[in-house]
């Protein structure tokens, strides 16, 4: 049987500054026409919306044209997530468009793209795409906190920013990840090489600097595979905490 849209969970959109929002919001750009052109809202249906940075609230359409007006019922804050930190080397082409959306659904919380010896990113306003798309999954996922996407560095830059972590690099000749500590809370952070792999000096320095080699699978993945799957483990080895509003 069909669900009636009554019964279905209530939209969830991006409103950037809600914490400090008045009880009216009217929204605008990108978000205003999701709401009005593509979840189709009606006046008096509800919505719930968070601002990225942990702000979540129950809101009310008011007004959908000619602006989208909202009025606010409830709006809580929730704690950050553990920190999870994904370095990540250029894949082929343009994967890198689904590598981000897919992190940001699995709870990634920053995205390092980084240059390696044997591939670099290309040039191009990625870091504008990328939070589209970081918002895009936001919504999907219905996370109280947006991944943020740093803009590429290089390999030894990102590393030396990093601080104290649990820390994976994709590597097909580590240990299985059942042999690895649970996360818990604790800050992790992970590097997957681009598509035709870290250099040796890399790969040494990588371990010099705390990163355990780990298998995600039986066989080579592609980057943009490699690092679904580190976001997929970090995600069930950290504990699930309930959504106070739905």
């Amino acid at each position: 049987m069909t669900p009636r849209a009554a019964d279905a969970a209530p939209a969830f959109v991006h409103v950037p500054g809600l914490a400090g929002a008045a009880e009216r919001v009217v929204l605008e750009g990108d978000e205003a026409h999701y709401v009005a052109r593509v979840v189709r809202a009606r006046e008096g249906e509800r919505l719930t919306a968070t601002d990225g940075a942990g702000c979540v609230a129950r809101l009310v359409v008011e007004q959908v044209r000619p602006d989208v007006r909202l009025r606010v019922e409830a709006r809580e804050q929730r704690p950050a997530p553990a920190r999870t930190e994904l370095l990540c080397g250029a894949p082929e082409g343009e994967r890198g468009d689904w590598l981000v959306e897919k992190c940001a659904e699995l709870g990634v919380t920053r995205l390092l793209p980084v240059d390696c010896d044997t591939a670099r990113w290309m040039e191009g306003k990625r870091t504008e795409r990328w939070t589209r798309l970081a918002i895009a999954a936001l919504r999907q996922s219905r996370s109280a906190w947006l991944m943020q996407c740093a803009p590429v560095t290089a390999l030894e830059d990102a590393i030396v920013a990093l601080t104290p972590s649990v820390r994976w690099l994709a590597d097909a000749g580590g240990a299985g990840p059942p042999g690895l500590p649970e996360l818990g809370d604790h800050a992790v952070s992970g590097m997957v090489g681009p598509s035709s792999g870290c250099s040796g000096p890399e790969r040494n320095l990588l371990l010099q600097n705390g990163f355990i080699a780990v298998r995600l699978a039986p066989s080579r993945l592609r980057t943009e595979t490699a690092a679904v799957a580190m976001a997929a483990l970090w995600a069930y080895c950290r504990p699930l905490r309930a959504r106070a509003i739905a």
